[in-house]
């Protein structure tokens, strides 16, 4: 877990440092506004309205085990937008910052003992202004958590040839893996976060405000997948499910009050 703690430093660092240019406009951070928390809930609202669409359309198109996980999705389809508005309360008391915006896995390199985290575009399938604009530390904090996810998934994808007793042995092995180093990379990130205003100081909200952020990045996940590799679309509509029914990816952190 060396290399996961390692990760959680560097992103933590990471936040205080587009955090830390009050003097540029670009880079300034700035409190959450309730224009904000609605613009987000209607985002992720309107993106799901449009998932949940393609999902009833290809339903009949996936594997049995995907079927009963859409169909799962889908009873929980009318109570969305109260899911949606408990997640993310109207004020939340912590800033926005310029942020990496398409931060997981792929977007680190290891150079001998530490991890260096690039591109810096954002998502590509967004526009410019979007990428642009600022939001909480969440939103990448999210990124690595369901990054996290699909490693362990790939995983076991490659050790596909188990027999299916040793198969469910791997499958069991590495959901335990993928909670212990969500929970690492937390643990690490809290540590060296040294900047408190970027999560709010209760840590009831902000476990709220995390997994907000992981169901916005769970459902693009699932049209991402439907458009392009539906034999992965398992992992974003299990962790999708997982968010929904209350279950959370991580233990939120507790800001560390600054020095």
């Amino acid at each position: 877990m060396v290399r996961v703690q390692q990760i959680g430093k560097q992103v933590a660092k990471l936040h205080a440092a587009l955090a830390s240019r009050e003097d540029l406009a670009d880079f300034r951070p700035e409190p959450i506004a309730a224009d904000d928390v609605a613009a987000w809930r209607d985002g992720v609202a309107a993106q799901a309205q449009a998932v949940f669409a393609e999902l009833r359309r290809r339903r009949g198109e996936l594997k049995p085990a995907e079927q009963a996980l859409v169909i799962s999705l889908l009873e929980l389809e009318a109570s969305l937008a109260e899911r949606l508005a408990g997640l993310l309360p109207d004020d939340i008391e912590a800033l926005k910052i310029r942020h990496h915006g398409d931060l997981h896995l792929g977007q680190m390199v290891w150079v001998k003992d530490d991890v260096f985290i690039l591109d810096f575009e954002g998502e590509p399938r967004r526009p410019i202004a979007e990428r642009r604009r600022k939001a909480p530390a969440a939103r990448d904090v999210a990124g690595v958590i369901r990054s996290i996810d699909y490693s362990a998934t790939a995983a076991l994808e490659r050790a596909a040839r188990l027999s299916p007793d040793e198969n469910g042995e791997m499958a069991a092995a590495l959901d335990r893996w993928r909670e212990q180093s969500s929970a690492t990379f937390w643990d690490a990130y809290r540590a060296n976060l040294s900047d408190n205003r970027l999560w709010p100081a209760d840590p009831a909200q902000s476990e709220r405000l995390l997994n907000f952020f992981l169901l916005e990045k769970a459902i693009y996940e699932i049209g991402y997948e439907l458009a392009n590799r539906p034999d992965w679309l398992r992992v974003p509509l299990t962790g999708t499910l997982r968010i929904l029914r209350g279950k959370s990816e991580a233990v939120a952190p507790e800001p560390e009050k600054a020095p």
